[in-house]
């Protein structure tokens, strides 16, 4: 099978993307055969990530990879504040006029902008968007994004089925550390650990800590092993799957060869690692062991392996991997040359690469000998060397009439010249057409006081004495709407909105459960439906239900909030990870609501810790877990058999009103998740001014500080 010379080279379905936090690694990857290599720049503070690129580094990254046949992607996986977003679209822009070829992104506000200020350049979807089934891919084409990758929580037959009705391309992270929580649904850096979030790729790993489960300390409950899928890209590459993906851009270039030779060769040759290769992968580059158990639907205690036991690997085991990328040049752009020699006329000598870049140079006129002279065999031998360089001979055309006399020498700086001129040509960018810069955001005046709004979880905390507090809306988990609670007529006898609250995660197989529970609740007179993942649009719309966004969304930015009311939402949840002045300096084009009260969720997992831990499960029973500094973390049943943690500690605003109120928010929301039916009346009544309760192990969240 040919190496794939152009980023999607014909008889390749399956493109391999490598990571990249580094000039050094960019060669790596792409001497040891990656198709893409994505990078990334700094937009926060300086000193907020070690493996970001500057300018100098992105162009000179961007142009070796033309000039080898591979496709360069920038990373902006990050969220934008409105502070960031003026440096988010100028990075997209210059990364655009130096030839990159798509822009890898996840905050909805700033890809509604590209969309408008770059429609000419390709837009692929972070993982962080958490596509879990087709919907979401469907809601990711609908974006804008020409390819979109696919949640790691899923299975082998969730990927296959989601691809084949999928408009878009699918890439899927083959190899890496992964995550406990589900992509973009993890807070607990930002909320609980130094105000560090994943959302702006500061991730500090907090979850590989210590952590208690079920009354014993665990070593590491959550430390997941890194996923490993080099035996299933056939399979991947069958379901059409069209991109493979290594994590890890904040790792070492030697890392990046010896991960991408491996799976390059899986890719192209179908051969998997000999045992001393994924020796070597586990015991040199694997912060823990490998695994395939979300892809082979057996995820569970297996997936939370220790390290592997040190195994020294020697020295000179790097250095080899250094010196062979850095020493060596695989030479990867086919091209073909042409010689033209004729009597009494210049040499003409040229070149192309199949791509439309061409060079011609012109040599001295040949010499009539009046007997042989240089052979057509032998200019084609002196071409076809291309050694020491990215451009691999498939073909020499010449037309040489007899008896002409031409150097070797002539012919080798023919030859020199010609690849010179042809990889100027390569480097230099294409333009990518330009639109329009969006304006600004337009603020939407709210009318009267902030709505009171209250989320429980529990149906236990649905009471009459909390109806008698007057919320304007009242959030319910979509399940407890459908089992029937009788208080809910105290609420709906106030004129309190229902809306139903949907789960934050759906994979492929829930959706028609969903489908079902949506056509029930709207046949119960439920209108409204809380989601928390762009997926579950199309099913609350054919339910015919009006949409509200909850913090899952993200919405961090102006431009966010603008994109969803565009979007059809009544309503969204500004980010959690905001300070209260970020929240205030947001215009609102759309109702916008902020929590004030509450545990926020730090995290959703695919899986069930506590089974996991304690080897049963006890989903029904009110359970936590503790990290090494005393901090309980409740654990709840989320949708699916999943676990939502919960902060611990909550958030708690009442004593410090100025930080919610008179900065045009239309919705303050209660989240009440562990309280007693009697504290969600006490919280409530405290922030209507009529008592003084103050909770316990409360703090101001990320409000006071931010995490973005």
């Amino acid at each position: 099978m040919a190496v794939n010379t152009a980023g999607l080279c014909e008889g390749i379905m399956l493109e391999l993307l490598a990571p990249a936090g580094s000039t050094e690694a960019v060669i790596a990857a792409v001497q040891n055969g990656a198709d893409t290599v994505y990078m990334a720049e700094r937009l926060t503070a300086p000193g907020s990530h070690e493996h970001i690129f500057d300018r100098d580094a992105m162009t000179q990254s961007i142009r070796y990879c033309r000039v080898r046949g591979c496709r360069a992607v920038v990373a902006i996986p990050a969220l934008c504040t409105d502070e960031d977003m003026d440096r988010a679209l100028e990075l997209a822009l210059f990364a655009a006029q130096e030839g990159a070829n798509a822009l890898l992104v996840r905050d909805l506000g700033f890809i509604s902008v590209l969309r408008r200020a770059l429609p000419g350049m390709a837009l692929w979807g972070d993982v962080r968007l958490g596509v879990t089934c087709a919907e979401g891919a469907a809601t990711a084409a609908a974006l804008g994004l020409s390819r979109v990758f696919l949640a790691p929580e899923l299975t082998m037959e969730q990927i296959a089925s989601i691809t084949k009705a999928s408009p878009i391309e699918t890439g899927v992270y083959v190899h890496g550390p992964v995550c406990v929580a589900h992509s973009g649904q993890c807070y607990i850096g930002a909320l609980a650990h130094e105000h560090k979030s994943d959302n702006c790729m500061q991730c500090t790993a907090p979850c590989r800590g210590r952590f208690s489960l079920g009354g014993r300390m665990d070593e590491h409950p959550l430390a997941m092993a890194d996923v490993y899928l080099m035996e299933h890209l056939e399979a991947l590459e069958t379901m059409g799957v069209a991109c493979a993906a290594i994590e890890g851009r904040g790792r070492g270039p030697e890392y990046v060869a010896y991960t991408t030779r491996l799976y390059a060769h899986a890719i192209r040759e179908k051969v998997l690692p000999t045992e001393e290769e994924k020796h070597n992968l586990l015991y040199a580059f694997s912060a823990a062991s490998l695994s395939d158990g979300y892809y082979t639907g057996e995820a569970g205690p297996g997936m939370f392996v220790p390290a592997p036991a040190a195994d020294r690997i020697p020295a000179r085991f790097y250095s080899e991997l250094r010196k062979g990328y850095m020493s060596g040049e695989l030479r990867r752009v086919p091209v073909k040359f042409y010689a033209v020699l004729k009597p009494d006329q210049p040499a003409v000598f040229a070149v192309e690469d199949g791509q439309g870049h061409r060079a011609a140079v012109q040599g001295y006129e040949p010499l009539d000998l009046g007997r042989q002279g240089v052979s057509v065999a032998r200019v084609r031998e002196i071409l076809y060397r291309t050694g020491g360089t990215p451009f691999n001979c498939v073909e020499v055309n010449c037309s040489i009439e007899p008896n002409l006399d031409y150097p070797d020498e002539a012919v080798e700086a023919a030859r020199r010249e010609l690849l010179a001129q042809l990889a100027d040509k390569i480097r230099a960018p294409r333009p990518i057409p330009r639109g329009q810069m969006p304006p600004r955001p337009e603020r939407r005046e709210t009318e009267g006081p902030p709505k009171l709004i209250i989320q429980v979880t529990r149906p236990e905390q649905l009471t009459a004495e909390l109806a008698a507090t007057g919320p304007d809306l009242l959030y319910v988990p979509a399940e407890i709407l459908a089992a029937g609670n009788g208080a809910l007529a105290h609420f709906l006898d106030r004129g309190t909105q229902i809306v139903a609250a949907l789960p934050r995660v759906i994979s492929e197989a829930e959706s028609p459960v969903l489908r079902e529970l949506l056509a029930a609740l709207r046949g119960r007179g439920v209108t409204q439906a809380l989601i928390n993942n762009l997926g579950l649009l199309p099913a609350v719309r054919q339910a015919g239900m009006e949409l509200r966004g909850d913090l899952g969304l993200n919405a961090a930015n102006s431009w966010a909030l603008k994109f969803l009311s565009r979007g059809g939402f009544k309503s969204v949840t500004v980010s959690g990870e905001l300070t209260a002045r970020q929240i205030g300096a947001l215009v609102k084009s759309t109702d916008t609501e902020m929590v004030i009260y509450g545990r926020l969720p730090v995290m959703v997992t695919e899986h069930c810790i506590i089974r996991n831990s304690a080897g049963r499960c006890s989903c029904s029973t009110p359970t936590s877990m503790s990290d090494a500094f005393g901090s309980v973390y409740p654990v709840e049943k989320e949708f699916g058999c999943r676990n939502t943690v919960y902060d611990a500690r909550k958030t708690f605003l009442a004593d410090h009103p100025e930080t919610y109120t008179g900065v045009g928010l239309w919705g303050l929301r209660l989240l009440f998740t562990t309280e007693s039916p009697r504290e969600c009346v006490q919280v409530t009544r405290r922030y209507k001014g009529e008592s003084d309760y103050l909770p316990t192990n409360a703090s101001r969240g990320a409000y006071q500080k931010g995490a973005l």
